[in-house]
């Protein structure tokens, strides 16, 4: 049993969308799955589907930086995580495998002292020049576009990002959601590695792991700019393709 976290924020039909793909592709048996709605409070809908949502966390919203706002989403969605693996994944990202390969997958990462697997921090396009400037610390690293993490580290730190603090770090690359998470991991040479993508442009980033196997994609961009009314259609033909 693996706790699946993910963060709503004003896209609904992304949810649509990943009820979808988990009913396909996990067993009810192997998964819970939490959704915190961070949909500002004037923008919140309700969430028709809620019988195939283990728990829905509704916080009081408004909107403010994008780093605050997720972050503290993350925060108060790993306090109701239970199982010793967690996923952490955006919305807009989406498992392609079936999920009792994933999870024998991760199983076995796990019981080989790996503490964290997933997707690298990249996004095909904006992340680029900050990770090449500083890839030492980005290498073998994942993080939470489609992650898995051991409950103790997730919980570790907060995974919020001020204003302020990324003012502080742009020069040393610590500029992310959980980029605690990833300091303590560099700090304290936890084992970790990523799955990586051949994405160079902002869009469809497709995250392939150590054996070349597609594990998931990010659509990159879901809950905002990269929306349009083609979006729907275009990731429902790619979470229905075999990988």
């Amino acid at each position: 049993m693996i706790d699946y976290l993910t963060v709503v924020y004003k896209n609904y039909d992304l949810l649509d969308l990943q009820l979808d793909n988990f009913k396909n592709k996990f067993s009810e048996v192997d998964y819970r799955l939490i959704v915190v709605d961070n949909t500002p409070d004037n923008e919140k809908k309700p969430i028709e589907r809620k019988k195939e949502i283990n728990l829905i966390v509704e916080l009081e919203s408004y909107p403010t930086f994008d780093g605050i706002s997720h972050g503290n989403a993350i925060n108060t969605g790993l306090q109701y995580c239970e199982s010793k693996t967690i996923c952490l994944f955006d919305t807009d990202f989406f498992f392609l495998k079936d999920g009792k390969k994933i999870h024998n997958y991760i199983d076995e990462k796990f019981s080989l002292g790996y503490k964290a697997v997933g997707t690298e921090l990249n996004d095909g396009d904006g992340t680029n020049p900050v990770v090449n400037r500083f890839i030492d610390n980005f290498r073998d690293i994942p993080c939470c576009f489609g992650s898995f993490y051991n409950l103790e580290l997730a919980q570790s730190c907060s995974w919020v990002i001020s204003p302020e603090e990324l003012n502080v770090n742009i020069n040393t690359g610590f500029i992310e959601v959980g980029w605690r998470i990833r300091k303590k991991i560099l700090e304290d040479k936890i084992k970790t590695m990523y799955w990586k993508t051949d994405s160079t442009k902002y869009g469809d980033c497709f995250f392939r792991n150590e054996n070349e196997e597609v594990m998931g994609f990010h659509y990159v961009g879901g809950s905002h700019r990269r929306w349009s009314a083609n979006s729907y259609e275009e990731i429902k033909n790619i979470i229905n393709m075999e990988y």
